[in-house]
């Protein structure tokens, strides 16, 4: 189809720049892409100054659809800024003629069509790429050595990717079960899952979750046919969001029975040291598969040797037990506590973020600072200094990353302990 509203546009520079202004230079992160970015809204700018063909102005906007995925931006952005240019140039055309009700619809209708290339350009990558990245997530759940529940997780992700090529190829034969009570999970959730999750309302939380992920599955069903791409792409987003929902609750169960199974140390009752290197590589391979952060922190007790030195052993005994009680009235039964060694401590916590995981920890120092061991008329007491690092997979487990990772908590721990104590540091890797 041929368009031609040479009529209403002149000066596009002025409203290209305006436009550039108001509606896409926030967000841009990649500088070296602006110019690129430029010139392809001034090549469709362009366009509107003679007569053009609707394969043409398309492939203008796949191009740039092309490269703004490329730069990572969400859909939700790239439409919105779709919307932009659109009501941008809506507006300009009213400006110079008032009475232009036809071309004003015929120009809508185009840019649904263009609406609707950009989503079918982005839907597109999507799957590709969420197919790719749930295969990771089933081989991080497979290298897994203890799998309690998190298995029954694994077929959730082969469900979600059995759904994204149900929508990639239109083809009913690869449609997975949509009745959330048929699936394997569905009947597991209402069978075993019922006596393994213990608390109901964890329970009633997950099945809901599952519940909802299955009515957009089908919602996507109903819009596939209808060939409305951008409300596809918002419901299969949706069904990713929850799956991982699903993801992380089941791993956060998961890891309240591995802490009540491995071995413990036996003055504290915190973990054994030997369980570290399974507890972390689970741990890793649980969060690249959830699209989670966890946090580690490495905890020393100040100035422990002096209490062992002027009070004895004993008491030292106690205040190590003291730091282990006080630890845990801030940690969930999904957190995890080791003794790293001595008056060394390891806490992860997992499915938090940095800050969060900051927040917690400082609850604990704050705690700790204010508790006093009695002894005979003897008040003991002491801090703790802290080494923070955020862990935030993004690709597979390697046995390396263990140290990596404690090496940098550990050094964050020495930046606490000499520069005051009593404090906590943070850093990533």
């Amino acid at each position: 189809m041929q368009y031609n509203f040479s009529e209403y546009f002149e000066n596009n520079d002025l409203i290209l720049n305006k436009f550039i202004e108001n509606y896409t230079t926030y967000i841009y992160t990649d500088t070296d892409n602006i110019p690129d970015l430029v010139a392809i809204y001034k090549s469709i700018m362009d366009s509107f100054l003679k007569q053009f063909d609707e394969d043409d102005i398309l492939a203008l906007f796949t191009k740039l659809s092309d490269l703004e995925i490329l730069l990572e931006k969400p859909y939700a952005i790239i439409s919105n800024e779709i919307y932009c240019l659109q009501n941008t140039l809506i507006q300009h055309i009213i400006s110079v003629n008032a009475n232009t009700n036809a071309n004003i619809l015929l120009f809508i209708e185009l840019f649904k069509k263009i609406d609707n290339k950009i989503a079918e350009v982005y839907l597109k990558t999507y799957i590709e790429k969420l197919l790719s990245i749930n295969n990771v997530r089933i081989n991080s759940l497979s290298d897994l050595v203890d799998r309690n529940i998190i298995k029954h997780y694994e077929s959730h992700l082969s469900w979600l990717s059995a759904l994204a090529k149900y929508v990639k190829f239109s083809d009913v034969s690869l449609r997975p079960e949509l009745d959330e009570r048929k699936c394997n999970f569905g009947k597991w959730l209402d069978s075993d899952g019922k006596n393994i999750i213990k608390n109901n309302s964890k329970h009633k939380s997950i099945k809901n979750l599952h519940k909802n992920l299955h009515m957009y599955g089908e919602k996507i069903q109903n819009y596939i046919e209808s060939n409305e791409q951008h409300i596809v792409i918002t419901f299969l987003e949706k069904c990713e969001l929850l799956s991982l929902s699903i993801g992380t609750e089941l791993a956060l169960i998961d890891n309240i029975i591995m802490n009540k199974n491995v071995t413990k140390d036996k003055l504290t009752g915190a973990m054994n040291r030997h369980a570290l290197e399974n507890v972390f590589s689970s741990q890793y391979e649980l969060s690249l598969a959830t699209k989670n952060s966890f946090v580690i922190a490495m905890c020393d007790l100040d100035y422990f040797k002096l209490i062992n030195d002027n009070y004895g052993h004993l008491c030292g005994d106690k205040v190590l037990k003291m730091f282990v009680e006080t630890t845990k009235k801030f940690l969930r039964n999904s957190d995890i506590i080791i003794r790293y060694g001595g008056e060394e401590f390891l806490v992860i916590l997992p499915a938090v973020s940095k800050d969060v995981g900051y927040e917690v920890l400082e609850k604990i120092r704050f705690e700790f600072s204010k508790e006093l061991l009695l002894d005979g008329d003897k008040e003991i007491g002491t801090t703790v200094s802290m080494g923070l690092v955020e862990v935030n997979p993004e690709c597979e487990y390697k046995k390396s990353y263990l140290d990596r990772y404690l090496d940098i908590a550990d050094k964050n721990l020495y930046y606490a302990k000499n520069n005051g104590r009593n404090k906590i540091i943070k850093g990533s890797f």
